[in-house]
């Protein structure tokens, strides 16, 4: 069985497909997060999503925009879809095959919501001009 993978831990870098045991599909986006919904929504219907074994999204540390904007994809969707999330760090997703192992055995722990890790604080501040 397939797990969807979401990583916008990158600014402007998007991995999503799926990660099976001899199979992984993933695409890589050189774009925003905003992208990632409408790359979900192409390559999946509903019925696709519905039949996967879970979510599994890299939850940072990263860019505050990209890594909120792809963990907020995956707690909604795995919320809907009423679909077990796993949450992974960046260092995490690196070992793709160890990764497969591990959703596939069960050992890494679900829950019902990932929080995002963050490498800064968020610099959301206008600079203005006299």
């Amino acid at each position: 069985m397939a797990w969807l993978f979401i990583d916008s831990a990158m600014p402007n870098e998007i991995r999503v497909g799926t990660l099976a045991p001899g199979r992984v599909s993933l695409r890589t986006l050189h774009a925003r997060v905003r992208a990632l919904l409408v790359e979900i929504r192409r390559r999946y219907s509903v019925a696709d999503l519905r039949k996967m074994e879970g979510i599994c999204v890299v939850h940072g540390p990263g860019s505050f925009s990209a890594v909120r904007g792809g963990v907020l994809a995956a707690n909604i969707l795995a919320r809907m879809l009423r679909l077990p999330l796993v949450g992974v760090s960046r260092a995490e997703a690196e070992n793709l095959d160890q990764l497969i192992a591990d959703l596939s055995a069960g050992r890494l722990e679900t829950s019902s919501y990932v929080m995002p890790t963050y490498d800064a604080e968020p610099n959301i501040t206008i600079a203005c001009h006299p």
